[in-house]
């Protein structure tokens, strides 16, 4: 495939020479000559260019659709050769947020391994925002992150499954052996929870606004695992994801409570580059993940449900 083509449709797409280069991990001159020679070798101007932007010529436009086009198809040849006759060692780079890389991503790697052995992933683990910079920046093949939120990032974004969020305490705590809730005893109460950038924070700040509380004492850690060992020795309680805490509920060092007033979800959501050129391996796994059920999770089991909370 000529280079040219894939140099040409990211520039005409990105309305920059700059931002193409940035992504192609090339320098803007050698954009500008790829995309001359293009010109040269096709006989026509593909771009009005000013100092202000860098618009697609009525040739370039006819040429845009039919290039995008010929690499759309270069892709689908490599994967249909990738599924019949797979090569060795070919990588996949995949980003996930702490909650989703730790719970929910090795299940998902061992299956996809056993039916594709000849594709590596790359495991990156991170909070959900660092993870979304990657995909745009097209360092990371693929990700996962808590919430939905990318703000203007060149990517695209799929809720892939979800669940409920507890409030995880001790199991001797005030909050697991009383019938009601005390709004004040939860503003009251040091909270440990994920840092800035998490969208599980994201979750957690969304609670408070709820509450209507702003609690007097809060501690975050970058690690569900640190904030369970914190929760269990008693410093504070915490708000996370069922499946985070399934395993600690059901050996007894920690209590998941329901807050059926407030049901709020985990969302976890698959991101991928708006580009529509994707490695074979890369294109794999993302048609893998359709097919792929988080199935056989086992259920938190929640010390308590708590229906009702009261104070104002």
């Amino acid at each position: 495939m000529d280079h040219k083509l894939e140099i040409f449709v990211t520039t005409a797409e990105q309305k920059s020479f700059t931002r193409a280069a940035e992504l192609m991990h090339l320098t803007p001159s050698a954009v500008s000559l790829s995309i001359k020679a293009l010109e040269k070798k096709l006989e026509v101007k593909l771009f009005e260019r000013t100092n202000k932007f860098v618009q697609l010529t009525t040739a370039g436009q006819a040429v845009f659709s039919h290039a995008k086009e010929i690499l759309l198809k270069y892709d689908s040849m490599k994967t249909a050769i990738a599924e019949l006759e797979p090569a060795t060692n070919m990588p996949v780079s995949i980003g996930a947020a702490y909650t989703f890389g730790e719970y929910f991503l090795p299940g998902i790697i061992y299956a996809f391994s056993k039916r594709y052995p000849g594709i590596t992933p790359d495991i990156v683990i991170q909070n959900s925002k660092s993870i979304a910079e990657g995909v745009h920046k097209q360092e990371l093949d693929i990700g996962f992150i808590v919430e939905g939120e990318v703000g203007d990032l060149d990517v695209d974004i799929h809720l892939y499954t979800e669940e409920e969020m507890v409030l995880v305490a001790p199991p001797n705590h005030p909050l697991v052996k009383n019938s009601q809730v005390d709004r004040q005893l939860l503003e009251a109460e040091t909270w440990i929870i994920r840092e800035e950038g998490s969208g599980t924070r994201e979750v957690t700040d969304k609670l408070f606004a709820q509450l209507g509380i702003r609690p007097k004492r809060i501690m975050s850690f970058g690690s569900s695992q640190t904030i369970k060992s914190s929760v269990a020795l008693g410093l504070g309680v915490s708000y996370l994801s069922e499946s985070t805490v399934r395993a600690e509920t059901l050996d007894g060092t920690l209590s998941a409570i329901r807050l059926e007033d407030y049901p709020n979800k985990s969302r976890f959501h698959a991101v991928t580059h708006q580009s529509k050129f994707h490695s074979p391996s890369a294109q794999l796994f993302k048609e893998f993940l359709d097919s792929y059920a988080l199935s056989g999770r086992a259920s938190v089991q929640a010390k308590k449900t708590v229906k009702n909370i009261t104070g104002n």
